[in-house]
């Protein structure tokens, strides 16, 4: 996230101000808006873009995550946020703010990235059917090698589900630490 500082008009915004665009599904304007608002930052225009492109969402299937992922969307919201300069206490918040976004949160394996492997298995038995014992070898090395794949996706996916919570968590923690200075 990329934000600038500006001199604004003075009878429009009371004050130097500094703004930040952000990219979000459009599933996820509304908690985005609230988290945004967490900092101090009150939304000043939305745009919606109807092609492809990177933004922030939440993962949408196997669990009903607290995380954000940056993923590709056929369409997104732009965001625009504006941030008063002369804020009470702007650069703690400035420093939680930085802290709370930097918490990091790994992909997990994506849907497709079992297809290779179940196809790997699924020609391994074709081949026990149609050839027999030449067959067998084919399948414990197609299987094999499919089911290690499966088996990995599946390994990794967990670890990164729990370092997601552990984000999660951390981020909660964090805003703790936000709430005397709001």
């Amino acid at each position: 996230m990329e934000t600038t500082s500006h001199p604004q008009n003075e009878t429009l915004t009371r004050g130097r101000t500094e703004s930040i665009v952000i990219q979000v599904a459009p599933n996820y304007e509304n908690e985005k808006i609230k988290e945004m608002e967490m900092f101090g930052w009150d939304m000043h225009g939305r745009q919606e873009i109807h092609q492809q492109g990177d933004a922030y969402g939440r993962p949408s299937y196997l669990d009903n995550s607290t995380y954000l992922i940056k993923t590709k969307v056929s369409s997104y919201v732009k965001l625009h946020f504006i941030r008063q300069l002369s804020l009470p206490n702007i650069d703690k918040i400035k420093q939680i703010e930085s802290e709370y976004f930097d918490v990091s949160f790994p992909a997990l394996p994506s849907t497709a990235s079992y297809i290779l492997p179940t196809i790997l298995i699924l020609v391994g038995l074709m081949l026990v059917l149609d050839s027999g014992a030449p067959g067998l070898v084919a399948l414990l090395l197609l299987g094999g090698g499919g089911g290690y794949l499966f088996y990995s996706n599946i390994k990794t996916r967990n670890k990164n589900l729990k370092l997601c919570a552990q984000g999660a968590a951390k981020q909660a923690e964090i805003i703790t630490k936000l709430q005397p200075f709001i």
